[in-house]
């Protein structure tokens, strides 16, 4: 079921809400009987509109309007901030500018950091926290590895996946002393560009017994990731049921309307696609580094990419790398596919040990989306590690507030962003000086009031719950969380 929300006119808003026009057949819905004996099931051919459908219509095409103006601006502010603080600061800017020695900012330099990277600007890894007594237990049998806390790990890898190579080269190499494999950009097909990005890296050169995929997220002036995380449109892969097509485009889907052409095993194309490279480099990391297991993360986007990733190589059946597979750490995830999706995923993931790991912190707006639709069925899975605050985690089933226009829940988030803003004001205090927030950093929390949800889905509020929280496990849900 593909949609088409840039075709939406007024009068369609109108017949749809009023009228209950059906979506099949009109040139805002295109569909297709080949992707999955799912669609049948439903009733594809007699749905009807629905509110939640047609509000996320509208959000999808004033975003895809608002891109370029927001991209603009994304540049705007980043090269401002950029100068700002490669020359010292505002004071110490006009000083450069008077004695001719400004420091222009250059955007594939190491010391260029994007919003994300002004908003959080720690690189250390974090080795204390109450989540290591939850790690898998291989772990432990692995030197050089075996003190890492795979959660602060992935967070902080989701997080630099934002910056420029240059960057994260710098990260990787001297301030955890590990090897970066490669830094990619992917062509994605929905965006129709190379905007798919990546790194691979292990924690050493030689004989590596760690291996991590980290994907870049949404970028938060990027209108058309934004559409992407939105968008209802799914496409039918057979038993393994629906899934987010957008998502699937990124990462290299070939055909939007059958699965099994659009997923060849092998590609002989020209484009440079996420899936193809990264499944071949996993393979020769393999094949150098005799039992490396496999990390797989990211945040946001990234984090559907993250879960969407091996639900291929379980297509394809590729069997090495599935096998090697640690854990899949995703960081305020999109929901990616529907309940048909989620078990069969589960059973590939979830069998041994517990391979999934998703994070949800407060009321972050993007795990609740694509929005709660009764047409397209989006679902989460596998329960997930919820942080109440920087200090409290605890498993559950499902988030609180999974409709995110509950109005019920609407008190709760404001009251929760002010407690975020008050916090991050004070947090030189407690937690301590490595936790003080930037003003950008506040800033965002103060622009995070105007619409409730944004500022939680912030990297740096997840990298301090993995940090701090205390994570409580009832009974009936460690399974959920651990597996063993």
């Amino acid at each position: 079921m593909i949609y088409h929300p840039e075709k939406l006119k007024l009068s369609d808003i109108f017949t749809t809400l009023v009228f209950g026009k059906t979506l099949v057949g009109s040139e805002l819905v295109e569909s297709s009987s080949s992707g999955s004996v799912y669609e049948t099931k439903v009733g594809i051919s007699t749905v009807a509109a629905n509110p939640i459908t047609v509000i996320t219509w509208i959000l999808v095409k004033i975003l895809i309007l608002l891109s370029g103006p927001l991209a603009l601006l994304g540049r705007v502010v980043e090269f401002t901030l950029n100068l700002f603080s490669l020359n010292g600061g505002i004071l110490r800017l006009f000083f450069h500018l008077i004695t001719g020695s400004l420091v222009i900012p250059k955007k594939e330099s190491a010391d260029y950091r994007s919003i994300i990277g002004h908003i959080d600007g720690r690189t250390e890894l974090y080795k204390t926290s109450t989540i290591l007594n939850y790690r898998p237990r291989i772990m432990e049998t692995m030197d050089n590895v075996n003190e890492i806390n795979p959660l602060d790990l992935c967070i902080m890898a989701s997080k630099i996946a934002y910056e420029n190579q240059a960057y994260v080269q710098n990260v990787v190499t001297n301030h955890w002393k590990m090897y970066l494999v490669g830094h990619y950009n992917f062509w994605n097909e929905y965006l129709q560009s190379e905007d798919t990005q990546a790194f691979i890296f292990c924690n050493r050169r030689n004989n590596a017994q760690l291996i991590v995929v980290a994907f870049r997220g949404t970028e938060p002036f990027s209108g058309r990731d934004w559409a992407s995380d939105v968008d209802l449109s799914w496409i039918g892969m057979g038993e393994m049921g629906r899934v987010h097509l957008g998502f699937m485009k990124a990462l290299g889907l070939q055909d939007e309307k059958d699965y099994k052409k659009g997923w060849p095993k092998d590609y002989t194309g020209s484009k440079n696609l996420a899936y193809y490279k990264l499944r071949e480099t996993l393979k020769t990391l393999l094949e150098q580094n005799k039992g490396a297991r496999i990390l797989v993360t990211g945040h946001s986007l990234g984090g559907a990419l993250a879960i969407v990733f091996p639900s291929v190589l379980v297509l394809h059946e590729e069997e090495t790398i599935m096998s090697s597979l640690l854990g899949v750490y995703t960081f305020g995830q999109p929901r990616v596919g529907d309940k048909v999706f989620g078990n069969f995923m589960k059973s590939q993931l979830n069998v041994i040990f517990k391979r999934y790991y998703r994070v949800v912190f407060r009321y972050d707006v993007v795990p609740r989306i694509p929005f709660d639709d009764p047409v397209s069925q989006f679902s989460h899975f596998g329960g997930c590690l919820y942080f109440r605050s920087w200090y409290k985690g605890e498993v559950l089933k499902h988030e609180p507030n999974q409709n995110y226009f509950n109005p019920l829940y609407i008190p709760s988030k404001y009251l929760n962003a002010l407690l975020d803003l008050f916090r991050g004001l004070f947090a030189r205090i407690r937690p301590g000086k490595d936790f003080k927030e930037s003003l950008v950093s506040i800033l965002y929390r103060l622009f995070g009031l105007l619409v409730p949800g944004l500022a939680s889905h912030s990297p740096r509020d997840y990298v301090n719950g993995v940090r701090l929280a205390e994570v409580k496990i009832k009974q009936d849900d460690a399974e959920e969380f651990i597996g063993f």
